[in-house]
Parts: C-alpha cells; sequence; structure tokens
C-alpha cells in the first residue's frame, strides 16, 4: 500500500469462525492514479489483500478469501441488510445503506462500512448478495 492514500485502518476488528473469535487488522486505501481501492485484512490467517474498483469490490473479495478458511469479519459490510447503492460505490464512500423489507433505503439509516457488528449478524458475501436481491424485490 505505498503508493497508496490510507483511507482507514482498525487493528481491533473482530474476526468469527463458529464460536472463535480473534483480533484483526483492516486497512483500507485508494490510489488514485490507478482508480482502484485496496483493503487489507491481517489475522490468525496471515495476510489477505484485495483490489478493487471500489471499497465494496476490495472488501467482498478479501471477505471471499477469508469465507475460504471459514472466517468472517464482524463488520457493517457483512450484513445481510447493509448495502451501497451504485453511487455510493462509485463515490468511493464508506457509508451504506441500512435497509429494511419493503422500504427504500433512506439517508437517515446509514452505516459505515467498517464500523463493527454483532458476529451473531454477518453473512458470507453470496448470503449478503441474496439477501440484498430479496430487498430489491420487496420494493
Amino acid at each position: 500500500m505505498s503508493d497508496e492514500n490510507v483511507l482507514g485502518h482498525r487493528d481491533d476488528v473482530t474476526a468469527v469462525r463458529g464460536e472463535e473469535r480473534a483480533v484483526a487488522t483492516l486497512t483500507w486505501a485508494v490510489d488514485a492514479r490507478a482508480e482502484s481501492y485496496t483493503v487489507r485484512a491481517d489475522g490468525p490467517w496471515g495476510t489477505v489483500e484485495a483490489q478493487g474498483h471500489d471499497l465494496v469490490a476490495a472488501l467482498d473479495t478479501v471477505r471471499r478469501e477469508l469465507e475460504g478458511e471459514r472466517w468472517l469479519l464482524a463488520l457493517n459490510a457483512a450484513r445481510p441488510d447493509v448495502a451501497q447503492s451504485g453511487m455510493l460505490r462509485g463515490s468511493g464512500s464508506s457509508r451504506a445503506y441500512l435497509l429494511r423489507h419493503g422500504t427504500p433505503g433512506r439517508r437517515d439509516a446509514m452505516v459505515n462500512l467498517f464500523d463493527d457488528a454483532p458476529p451473531s449478524a454477518v453473512t458470507t458475501v453470496d448470503a449478503q448478495k441474496e439477501a440484498h436481491e430479496r430487498w430489491l424485490r420487496s420494493l
């Protein structure tokens, strides 16, 4: 991440694998010249780093890799009821909508992707995408 602008860093992220809990470090950055974002997660799995065209794409790639080891990150970004609009993704925002079935996303119901979520509230990338599709059909 040497050529990139660090946007955020946390050294106290909870990682969950079944009943097991571990502390992880998460760093997210932007490389304006390459128009890409990088997310790096350090924990009991070692280091996983990925790039994407936006923060969610990079974070989802990291999450998928961790899922291979059965780890989930206890972040709002991993909740089934949290999603970004295309505009938020395109702007590089770390904010996302907290979704309610049958109700459009609202500005007064937004969360930060990198803030803590209860370990019981997080899921896999695929389960999150399925939940988002169900929400879209509910509108």
